[in-house]
């Protein structure tokens, strides 16, 4: 297995297309593998071991299959369908809306691969070695420009390039036949200017915003390797320190990950909604001074770790390809800013709730006092019950519950779970302490009551009513210990 780079990925490609290969065509770095099927030099599909770039959730995102297809598509694969067969068994999908889906898979898939720095690549020859229904039919070389265009477009390869200055040379070596290249006219016109060395500033300023941006034109050429950028890469700031990469951690990149999946774009870039667009680029920048998968190549880090990067910078480059344009981050704004006035109206909804909670438990309130000081334990019980369910965080509403509950023998278990709550709620409840003190010697547990008194006696030394229970205490065991250990007792 041969190591490559992004550079020479073109040459590959080129190469294998010239010689007419058929096999397996297959990209790895880390964990991460990725291949193309060739048949003669043309692609016929291309696959991936990531979960995101499988042909079911591609077609999900072109909304071509509903996501609720899915497990039924798992089932069918498990059973040793292919990814197709099982989409084409398991939906109404015709073959035209499975080769879409294929087509921009493969597109995704080779896009992705100019993203990496390194990797290793291997050629596995012979017919038939992975079988599958469809055949995209699809020149190598097509399949190229577009794979570069998607490059571009979705800031795979921004690490790259950076701000466009310097010169812009020809290609030391262009590929033998530009006509294998489909460029389109926009493409065609950038490389048909770059006769001779340009100024970039010069050469941006001569293209006219038509099928591309100018800066994005040159860039694609750059990585069909029709052009070549001097000094693409911004060289970074000398007073600024480099990133400690090998300090971090699979645990800190895991928890980036976890605030990554709830954040907004805005929070993954840590900038503000209303942030301009050279500070959106250089948060991005800085985000990828420090995450590029790039970065975690050597054999220090290891491949869990690197799998972990990619994961998290796959949302920092999705981030930026939504909020570093216009069009997408308008978008963009207008869905967060319906969620957030429904949140807001949520909120909202969900406070007045809460006012008539505690309304209606203030009532309820009121009426079990009521009904408790007329002794009527049974009604008092209901109402203060409904109290409670109604705002279980109020202390007192548990305390009366309690001593509702102490009157009543059947009901003396929860009336102890009632006034322990209470005291949860507020430790200083003195009153609390007293009733659960009570409601101790009435089951006959005397220790367990001694202790919620003296515990009464901390916080009031002249409790005249502890001082009283814990002497009615000592008169019934003048023996016993003031505190100490008791067998279970059941209510």
């Amino acid at each position: 297995m041969a190591k490559a780079s992004s550079p020479n990925l073109v040459e590959t490609l080129l190469e294998t297309a010239k010689a007419r290969r058929t096999g397996v065509l297959r990209f790895e770095c880390g964990p991460t593998k990725k291949q193309l099927v060739l048949q003669s030099g043309i692609v016929t599909f291309a696959e991936s071991n990531l979960r995101e770039e499988h042909l079911a959730l591609t077609l999900v995102k072109l909304n071509l299959l509903n996501r609720n297809q899915l497990p039924e598509i798992a089932a069918l694969m498990k059973a040793g369908r292919t990814a197709d067969q099982a989409i084409l068994a398991s939906s109404k999908l015709d073959v035209a809306g499975l080769d879409r889906g294929a087509r921009e898979l493969a597109v995704v898939i080779l896009a992705s691969v100019f993203a990496w720095s390194e990797y290793e690549t291997h050629f596995y020859a012979g017919e038939g070695l992975v079988r599958r229904q469809i055949d995209l039919h699809m020149p190598l070389t097509e399949l190229l420009v577009m794979a570069a265009r998607r490059a571009v477009s979705d800031h795979l390869v921004l690490h790259r390039f950076g701000h466009l200055r310097g010169t812009v040379y020809p290609a030391e070596k262009r590929p033998e036949n530009l006509l294998w290249f489909p460029l389109n006219s926009a493409e065609a016109f950038t490389l048909s200017l770059v006769q001779e060395p340009l100024p970039a500033d010069l050469l941006l300023s001569l293209l006219p915003a038509g099928e591309g941006k100018p800066e994005e034109l040159i860039q694609r050429l750059a990585l069909l390797g029709l052009v070549r950028l001097e000094a693409a890469m911004v060289a970074p700031d000398a007073k600024t320190p480099a990133a400690p990469y090998a300090d971090i951690t699979a645990e800190q990149l895991e928890g980036l990950l976890c605030q990554f999946e709830v954040a907004s774009l805005y929070e993954i870039l840590s900038v503000k909604p209303d942030a301009s667009d050279a500070d959106i680029k250089q948060a991005y920048h800085d985000l990828a001074k420090h995450y590029h998968p790039d970065r975690f190549q050597s054999e220090e880090h290891s491949a869990a770790l690197r799998s972990l990067v990619e994961k998290l910078f796959t949302h920092i480059t999705g981030a930026y390809a939504t909020l570093g344009d216009p069009a997408a981050r308008a978008a963009y704004d207008e869905i967060r800013l319906k969620k957030e006035s429904q949140v807001e109206a949520a909120l909202q909804a969900r406070a007045a709730s809460n006012s008539e909670h505690e309304k209606m438990a203030d009532t309820l309130f009121r009426a079990g006092r009521f009904s408790l000081s007329r002794g009527d334990f049974e009604k008092a019980i209901k109402e203060l019950k409904e109290c409670v369910w109604l705002r279980p965080g109020v202390a007192r509403y548990h305390h009366y519950l309690g001593l509702a509950e102490s009157e009543v023998p059947r009901f003396r278990k929860e009336a102890e779970q009632h006034l322990l709550r209470a005291l949860e709620l507020n430790k200083t409840g003195v009153e609390s302490r007293l009733a659960l003190s009570k409601l101790y010697l009435k089951v006959n547990l005397p220790r367990r009551a001694e202790i919620q008194l003296h515990e009464v006696l901390e916080w009031d030394p002249d409790n005249t009513e502890a001082l009283g229970l814990l002497s009615r205490i000592a008169d019934d065991d003048p023996a016993g210990s003031k505190i100490k250990p008791q067998r279970s007792h059941k209510f």
